[in-house]
């Protein structure tokens, strides 16, 4: 019986130093579970306020987007406006391409035959252009204006 009087307090501070040890462990472990949830409570708002900046710029970005294509689409509007008028205009002005192509070879030194010839002139045409760059480039003389009526009758 002394066996079992003995054994009694022995296994029931046994007992109790397992039960304060699990208490202690159980503690440590709710303690560091905690800590942990703290931890990832924070590290989730902190990604939450990156997604929100991010959605923000990201609105931005969309609507700098959207006007630059309003931008671009008023430009290639303006541009296929343009080349529709200098289509017109090439089409419509073929006598003074004629005239400024005439002008730029007798500046160059064409002669008369090639002028006619080239520019699809009248001789008389051309002959008017060629004395007309001369007395411009100071080759010819100009004569001079007589506003008397005496000049006029010579």
């Amino acid at each position: 019986m002394t066996d079992t009087l003995f054994s009694f307090p022995v296994i029931a501070s046994a007992i109790i130093v397992v039960f304060l040890c699990a208490i202690g462990m159980t503690a440590r472990v709710s303690k560091a579970l905690r800590l942990q949830s703290d931890y990832q409570r924070q590290k989730v708002r902190k990604l939450e306020k990156e997604l929100e900046s991010a959605s923000k710029q990201l609105l931005e970005v969309r609507s700098v987007v959207v006007g630059l294509g309003q931008k671009v689409t008023e430009q290639q509007d303006i541009i296929q406006h343009l080349h529709e008028r200098v289509l017109e205009l090439e089409q419509e002005d073929t006598d003074g391409r004629l005239y400024t192509r005439a002008t730029k070879m007798v500046q160059l030194g064409a002669e008369l035959d090639e002028l006619i010839h080239e520019c699809e002139l009248p001789k008389a045409e051309a002959e008017l252009m060629m004395s007309l760059q001369k007395k411009l480039a100071g080759r010819e003389p100009v004569p001079p204006l007589e506003s008397s009526p005496e000049a006029r009758l010579r």
